[in-house]
Order: C-alpha cells, then sequence, then structure tokens
C-alpha cells in the first residue's frame, strides 16, 4: 500500500532528528532577557528557541531519553502555565557530530514579553537547574528578547520547500509535538520514580519507542496519507 513508502523515510530521518531542517545558530544569551523591563521589550510577534544541550561523551550512545524527561518535566508544566502567550509552538530533537552534539529544542511563536516569561521559568526550573549541575545538560542557551529575529509564521520551517508548505507546516508539526508531549506525560504518570528520575524516563523512552515501532505506522503515517488522499509521493535519502 502507498502509506508504506512513508516509513522507510521517516526511519532515515529519526536517528540524525532532521538536523538539516533547522541548523543552530546561537541568537542570545542566557542571562540577558533577566534583567530587561518588559515594557522596553518590542511590540509585534515571532519565533523563539529554548536549546537544552545534552551531553553526549564520545563513545557513548545518544541519550534520547534526557530530551523525554525534559519535554516531561520541564516543558509540558512551563507550556500549561504560559499557553496563553503561544500561538504555534514545537519541539526538535537533532544529535549529531557536527559541533552542535546533542539538543533538544522548545520553539515557539509569541510575543517578546511572552518569551521573557516562559524562559526565565525554563532557567530557574529545579530540574533544570539540577540537570545542569550534575553535567547531564552542558548548557541551555535561549534568544535573545530584544529583537524578533523571525516575525513570519515560516521563518523556521526549511527554506528549501515552497512557500506554500513552509507557512502550513507549523501547525502539523505542532499537531505532532503535542501528540508526543501528552503520550510522554501519560506513560510518566504511571512510571514510578523508584531509582532515580534519569531511570524512570529510561523507561518511558524504550516505551514510547515501542508504541512508535508497533502503531506509528496506522495511527500516524496511514492516517497522514489518508488527509492527501492516498496519493504517491517521492522519496528523497
Amino acid at each position: 500500500m502507498l502509506h508504506k513508502l512513508l516509513i522507510t523515510a521517516v526511519l532515515a530521518l529519526g536517528l540524525w532528528g532532521c538536523a538539516s531542517f533547522s541548523p543552530i545558530v546561537e541568537s542570545g544569551d542566557t542571562q540577558e532577557h533577566d534583567q530587561t523591563p518588559s515594557g522596553t521589550l518590542p511590540e509585534g510577534e515571532g519565533w523563539w528557541y529554548a536549546r537544552f544541550h545534552i551531553d553526549w561523551p564520545e563513545g557513548e550512545e545518544i541519550r534520547w531519553y534526557m530530551g523525554t524527561l525534559i519535554g516531561a518535566e520541564v516543558i509540558a508544566p512551563t507550556f500549561d502555565e504560559y499557553y496563553q502567550d503561544v500561538y504555534i509552538w514545537r519541539v526538535h530533537r537533532r544529535a549529531s557530530r557536527d559541533g552542535h552534539g546533542h539538543v533538544f529544542s522548545f520553539i515557539f511563536y509569541s510575543t517578546p514579553q511572552g518569551a521573557q516569561r516562559i524562559f526565565n521559568t525554563i532557567e530557574n526550573h529545579a530540574v533544570v537547574k539540577s540537570l545542569l549541575e550534575s553535567g547531564r545538560l552542558t548548557r541551555v542557551t535561549v534568544d535573545d528578547v530584544t529583537r524578533i529575529s523571525r516575525p513570519n509564521i515560516e521563518d523556521t520551517s526549511d527554506d528549501h520547500w515552497p512557500v506554500s508548505v513552509q507557512k502550513t507546516w507549523p501547525a502539523m508539526i505542532m499537531g505532532t509535538s503535542r501528540m508526543w508531549l501528552d503520550l510522554v506525560s501519560e506513560l510518566a504518570s504511571r512510571e514510578s520514580s523508584i531509582g532515580g528520575i534519569e531511570a524512570k524516563y529510561k523507561k518511558v523512552q524504550d516505551e514510547i519507542t515501542r508504541i512508535w515501532r508497533e502503531q506509528g505506522q496506522h495511527a500516524v503515517l496511514h492516517h497522514l496519507n489518508a488527509v492527501f488522499a492516498y496519493q504517491p509521493l517521492l522519496i528523497r535519502y
């Protein structure tokens, strides 16, 4: 069936997290916005990044579960508190030995004032501070809220796509991110914390991997293909 054509593409991209689609450009200091009164921030809306740089020693496997931990423990409660500040959002993962390493990102479209509130909450979160102190996170970087550098809804899409796709893709990936975050939170609520937070989220990540392997084809890929009328698609590697 035509929907099976999607599987190979998703698996091929899965390991590295579509790194070519979201290049990392560090654009802000993690402390600069803390001292900026909200009344002096620019008017308007734009895209903002909070990037969690995860320790990945040479010769060791990628700790995918760390992004899962950050999603459930940091992003989910922060989003629940400030959802009114966020127009559209997504999470993103990447891991590559290209100088940027392993990064989990929370990407959202908001006002500078909203971004400031969210960044302050993330940087002062007890779990974030603990992960930084333990070395599991090497640093957390956020965008400079004193300037809007990505004002257009298409500004974080792949610029190789047609403009129509660039403008509409954020809605699709937000739904996917919402499903993933809710699934992570659901599974985490059933899992004991005995053994520590990392052990807990290793189990959650293993279960997410199992669910994706067994249910992803029909629950996600088949229905995505159905929306587009089961038409053939070109697969590039």
